[in-house]
């Protein structure tokens, strides 16, 4: 009766030369560790080798465990848990190759069995990557001079070869540093007295159980790894091998497209859609229990995987392509992404989903769902009543009947209450209310003031006060706001902040209004580019009754954008009582 689950504890040169072929089958995500874990590991290894010399005592150095799919009288092992590792340690084999050439010839056995040219045979290798990168791990990994080659490439890397490229260069580095001696120590210690649990069970469903089990602990697999192994197990079981290899293949185009965490970030917004409600269980579990297609892998992955996916790409890139209207749509998009909240993605890929042929219907929608978003940015809506929101939303949008009409989506729309609580929250104190939202609303203002005929790159900026937080005793501060309360209240409002580069800010300080125009725009660097902070130099002073002009002029940019008027016997207020609790939740 064969064995159905084995673990031994094993040597690094037992696993390394030939007991072991493995292979990283093609639902596991792509390698991902970065120079810190890299690093880490290196450290941990030249640390214990040290402590072994030291103290002259032998014994075995724990480097964790690995999960396998292997029957007992076959090298070939299919990699559940642990590509991470075997694969880092592949790349130090190499390295160590390159920098010991007396030793090349027995290193090289721990990546792969030379094949005897004269009988035809071809290289075995210890480990075979994920079918997208096998040939770039074997060529620049594996074989003699790959590890030079790779790290003299300037070529343009992404994802997993980009990790490939970045550890080889730091184990590289790191293995040069050490001497003669301490190399070969390294490698004899590695070799020798470094170990590994190894698990195998020759069953996929026990397989996929401990997949699960790795998971809860918080080891190599997030919850995408998860779906994934279970959906493509499913294919397979439906549809046999071939299908499940060509799904899988599909899998990882789409991942690598994406990147890992915007992948991942779409299994959520997915779950999203079906359950219409704040998570309350493991995302694995809800993905399960409302993603209606999870039970036909195959038309979860073509009808509701691949087609979100698509649109997720330039929904959070802002990169949409039309015969008309492409950039008005992209520049809604690019406000929405500068939210500090994802609420809104949900019914935007159900909307953009259904509606993508149609760039008219699509950019009065992102017009509208800016305004709705902002709105509760803004007035600091709670979490909860953002989420049931756009529930709300996307129940409105995913009927067949609906036709695209934005008459129809009533969430949409907000009441003259909304409205006039929208403009009082604009025009109240924005810096300190609202921390997450400052930035992105005087962005959205300077774009709106703008010309438009100039795109800013808005990097690394802060909010500067024109009058200061703290103006120093006898400035002309003191002299145009002698009422601390005034000068409260016009502080932290939008007509006296600007936004500038972060390396200005600090220059401007507490300056008087004079000096500190001349930092803004005459200093040492180049004249600021926002439209808000020119703005400053054209006056002479900085009096309340110029800032409320002001106020009054910027509030309607936005009031005029977001379409918020209310009728004239309901308009709102100058100046909202700056010391009222803020609405909502932050």
């Amino acid at each position: 009766m064969a064995k159905t689950l084995e673990a031994h504890d094993k040597l690094i040169r037992e696993i390394f030369e030939g007991s072991y072929q493995f292979e990283i089958p093609d639902y596991q995500r792509p390698y991902a560790w970065t120079t810190e874990q890299a690093e880490e590991l290196f450290n941990d290894l030249v640390s214990a080798m040290q402590d072994a010399r030291t103290s002259g005592t032998t014994s075995q150095y724990f480097l964790g465990s690995i999960v396998l799919i292997k029957n007992d009288r076959e090298p070939k092992s299919s990699v559940v848990d642990g590509q991470q590792r075997l694969s880092t340690l592949t790349m130090l084999f190499a390295v160590l190759r390159a920098v010991m050439p007396d030793a090349a010839d027995d290193i090289t056995d721990f990546l792969y069995k030379k094949g005897k040219v004269s009988l035809g045979e071809t290289n075995e290798y210890r480990l075979i990557a994920r079918e997208e990168d096998a040939d770039f791990f074997r060529t620049f990994i594996q074989e003699p001079g790959g590890i030079a080659r790779l790290v003299a490439s300037t070529d343009k890397l992404e994802d997993s070869r980009l990790r490939f490229r970045e550890n080889a260069n730091l184990l590289l580095d790191k293995a040069t540093a050490l001497s003669t001696a301490e190399r070969d120590a390294l490698w004899k210690f590695l070799a020798n007295d470094c170990s590994l649990v190894v698990i195998s069970t020759p069953d996929l469903e026990a397989a996929y159980r401990i997949f699960s089990v790795l998971n809860n602990r918080g080891l190599d697999l997030a919850p995408i790894d998860i779906i994934k192994a279970a959906v493509l197990g499913s294919i397979r079981t439906i549809a046999g091998d071939a299908k499940s290899r060509v799904y899988a293949k599909e899998w990882s185009r789409i991942e690598s497209r994406l990147g890992r965490d915007a992948f991942g970030d779409l299994f959520v917004h997915i779950r999203t859609i079906y359950a219409k409600q704040k998570q309350r269980a493991t995302l694995v579990k809800e993905f399960q229990d409302h993603v209606t297609e999870y039970k036909t892998p195959i038309e979860l992955v073509d009808k509701v995987i691949k087609p979100y996916a698509e649109v997720w790409d330039f929904v959070r890139d802002a990169d949409f392509e039309a015969t008309e209207l492409a950039e008005t749509i992209n520049d809604d998009l690019s406000w929405l992404n500068r939210v500090d909240f994802k609420d809104w993605v949900p019914p935007a890929l159900v909307y953009f989903k259904r509606f993508r042929q149609q760039p008219k219907m699509l950019a009065e929608f992102f017009k509208a769902l800016e305004r709705l978003t902002y709105f509760m940015l803004v007035t600091k809506v709670g979490i909860n009543e953002r989420i049931e929101t756009y529930a709300d939303l996307t129940k409105e949008i995913e009927p067949e009947a609906f036709d695209g009409d934005l008459a129809a989506l009533k969430t949409l729309a907000l009441t003259d209450k909304q409205k006039r609580d929208f403009l009082a929250a604009l025009d109240g104190d924005i810096y300190r209310r609202l921390p997450k939202a400052r930035m992105a609303l005087m962005l959205r203002l300077e774009a709106l003031v703008s010309d438009g005929s100039k795109k800013q790159a808005f990097d690394h900026l802060s909010l500067e006060h024109v009058l200061p937080q703290t103006p120093p005793a006898a400035s002309d501060w003191l002299k145009w706001f002698p009422d601390e309360d005034e000068r409260d209240t016009w502080t932290h409002r939008l007509a006296n902040l600007v936004p500038l580069h972060v390396r200005k800010n600090p220059a401007a300080s507490n300056y008087d209004f004079a000096t500190k125009k001349n930092v803004y725009f005459k200093g040492k660097g180049t004249a600021s580019p926002f439209i808000l902070t020119q703005e400053v130099r054209s006056e002479s002073e900085w009096t309340p009754e110029m800032l409320d002009d002001r106020q009054k002029r910027l509030v309607g940019v936005l009031e005029k954008h977001w379409e918020l008027e209310v009728p004239p016997t309901e308009s709102v207020s100058k100046a909202p009582d700056t010391t009222t609790a803020a609405q909502g939740q932050a």
